[in-house]
């Protein structure tokens, strides 16, 4: 990998007034940005190897990484195998699984439990 990070935009110009020009790399929309906004698009960090911001192949929205396949077939418990191989884990997902309850045929959460669990009970609930 090279020691520029992936970008989501290719910067096209900036102006004095602190606006930036820039180019979507997916899709080739073009936006104008004041100095905030591109900040914005920084936090939280951007994949290193995608550039998706929230959740991609590599990370979840957590910012934690994803299980490659063969050590979700060594880590994955049995009922959550089908599951972690179509949606993809991360190590602390497998905790967070705990805290998710089947009732009436519907995965639900533990109260107080964080938006990436809440996530994984969405993400179950549609593979039902």
């Amino acid at each position: 990998m090279s020691d520029n990070p992936v970008t989501r935009f290719d910067l096209l110009s900036s102006s004095e007034s602190g606006l930036s020009y820039v180019r979507e790399k997916r899709g080739g929309t073009m936006r104008v940005l004041t100095e905030a906004e591109l900040a914005d698009f920084n936090d939280p960090p951007p994949c290193p190897q995608c550039a998706e911001q929230f959740g991609c192949e590599h990370f979840n929205c957590a910012g934690e990484p994803m299980l490659a396949e063969e050590e979700v077939e060594m880590v994955a418990p049995p009922e959550w195998l089908a599951f972690a191989r179509a949606c993809g884990i991360s190590r602390q997902d497998l905790d967070r699984l705990k805290l998710i309850e089947e009732h009436e045929g519907e995965y639900r959460v533990a109260a107080g439990a964080d938006m990436r669990t809440q996530e994984l009970a969405l993400l179950l609930n549609e593979e039902r």
